[in-house]
């Protein structure tokens, strides 16, 4: 088999197109050509595109990286382990989206034989160069057995997303809470409305509308004395995948922004942001407006972001996400499917745990 390796996005825009999944927004070439045309994927963010061009038309966008940053899918302790023997875990390769952990397809392929066959060959192009490892992470339910067919070890982590269930407003789904869960999103928000906070949905998104969103944004990161991961010309460019930001106005200026993402039956919430520090404000733009919206819209799921125990009682569900990792060196090929075999144990343990605390009247809480 015969492939060629891309630098950038631009050329193969046709053949992703042809296929790309519909509902697949954030693994598409709108957002990933947005992410380098708007140089988010620069020497310092440790991403260097790359995109692999089979001969079944099959394209597999992949990254260099000299760092674990942006993927949220934490290898630190496996980099360390090679450093104390003396061995170079960086540079490897990704295969994701930068700085976006939601799960997707990471291979655009008409079918999963013609991905079984281009993964190959990145498997071979990982091989041949100085490359420790091959990561595909947050994959999708349907490419998953294009990966454990090889020789690819699993990885699994729990995190959590708001279903819908037929609710007609958020009052019908608070009434689905038992009364103490219930009672304390009603303080929560109770709380926002006392303070004389308001919301507003903009959908046609305007530079000026941007230009406040991408404060909020980039204030989340200086506050912890970092770089934003994305600059705003990237947000500039995403106007074909038609984002809503709802904004938080308080004494009629806007203080805070969320960001929201529509797929075909799953809206998403990707990047927030204030300039006050308010008591439950994170959890009513992030969670609480997002529901409202996922209810209105019809939306079967409403993914608010990876990590956070704390909003099953907010009405959140586990769920399972998987990462496959090749590992070129054997020895330490057995050790991370040893150290991946036993987190799988204690991640499904916590996932089942985790549904004996969810806030519905039918869970027994």
């Amino acid at each position: 088999m015969t492939y060629s390796i891309k630098k950038n996005c631009k050329q193969l825009k046709t053949t992703i197109s042809q296929n790309q999944k519909e509902e697949d927004i954030f693994f598409s070439f709108e957002f990933l050509s947005a992410l380098e045309e708007s140089d988010c994927l620069d020497a310092d963010s440790g991403w260097t595109p790359n995109y692999l061009v089979h001969e079944t038309d099959t394209v597999i966008p992949f990254y260099e990286k000299e760092n674990s940053h942006g993927e949220f899918v934490f290898d630190y302790a496996w980099a360390n382990a090679y450093f104390r023997y003396g061995q170079r875990y960086y540079p490897k390769l990704v295969m994701s989206v930068p700085f976006t952990p939601v799960d997707g397809n990471r291979i655009f392929s008409k079918s999963n034989k013609d991905g079984m066959s281009a993964l190959n060959s990145l498997v071979d192009y990982t091989r041949q160069n100085d490359f420790s490892s091959l990561h595909a992470l947050f994959v999708a339910k349907e490419q998953r057995d294009i990966f454990s067919s090889q020789e690819f070890i699993e990885r699994n982590d729990c995190n959590f997303v708001w279903k819908n269930q037929s609710y007609s407003d958020f009052d019908d789904f608070l009434e689905a809470l038992s009364s103490r869960h219930r009672k304390n999103i009603k303080k929560e928000r109770k709380y926002i409305n006392s303070l004389g906070i308001e919301f507003e949905i903009v959908k046609n998104i305007k530079k000026e509308d941007w230009d406040d969103f991408y404060l909020f944004y980039a204030l989340t990161y200086v506050k912890r004395g970092q770089k934003p991961y994305l600059n705003e010309n990237f947000f500039l460019k995403l106007s074909s995948l038609k984002p809503q930001i709802i904004f938080a106005h308080k004494g009629g200026y806007r203080i805070a922004a969320a960001l929201f993402f529509n797929n075909k039956d799953t809206l998403y919430g990707r990047y927030w942001g204030s300039k006050e520090e308010i008591n439950y404000l994170h959890f009513e733009m992030c969670y609480y407006q997002g529901i409202e919206l996922a209810i209105k819209q019809k939306k079967q799921n409403f993914d608010p972001g990876i990590q956070g125990h704390h909003k099953l009682k907010r009405g959140f569900e586990p769920i399972i996400n998987t990462s496959f990792h090749w590992i070129k060196n054997s020895e330490f090929r057995k050790a991370i499917r040893k150290f991946c075999d036993e987190e799988s144990k204690n991640i499904f343990q916590y996932f089942e745990q985790s549904k004996k605390y969810l806030p519905f009247k039918n869970a027994g809480i």
